[in-house]
């Protein structure tokens, strides 16, 4: 019986990451960090922050400008897989705060001094100097 859970269920380490296998599908779940940040020289040199790194994710294409500030479970990426193909990907200006939970989605652009409020979904471009809030998300006010 042991036999047969065992081929069903494994966990093995691999350097720094568990891959967990279920009936024959391998999972790879890194363990040193619950963070997907792709360039972290970039993120240095723009002086981004995170005061509650967990749960952030950033794909590898998308750009961030200056000065940014992003919270707990924030996801800046593409639409979908087919437009990830395609190279649309966010571009976040400078000085842009970006709240708990939101979602930064497509080949948008989002204008510099932007606040992003929480567990807003933005999916269309951002004008400079104004607050966004909402599913999806709207000019709430301006700066």
């Amino acid at each position: 019986m042991s036999n047969i859970l065992s081929r069903l269920f494994s966990v093995k380490r691999s350097g720094m990451n568990r891959v967990f296998c279920v009936l024959g599908i391998k999972i790879k779940i890194p363990m040193n960090t619950t963070c997907y940040l792709p360039d972290t020289k970039m993120l240095r040199d723009n002086n981004i922050e995170f005061p509650h790194p967990i749960g952030i994710v950033i794909a590898k294409s998308a750009k961030l400008g200056k000065n940014c500030v992003i919270y707990q479970n924030v996801t800046i990426g593409a639409k979908s897989r087919e437009k990830a193909n395609e190279g649309e990907f966010p571009t976040i200006g400078d000085n842009v705060i970006i709240y708990a939970g939101a979602c930064v989605v497509g080949g948008i652009t989002v204008g510099n001094n932007v606040q992003i409020g929480a567990n807003s979904v933005v999916t269309k471009d951002v004008p400079d100097n104004c607050v966004v809030a909402g599913n999806p998300a709207r000019i709430i006010k301006m700066l």
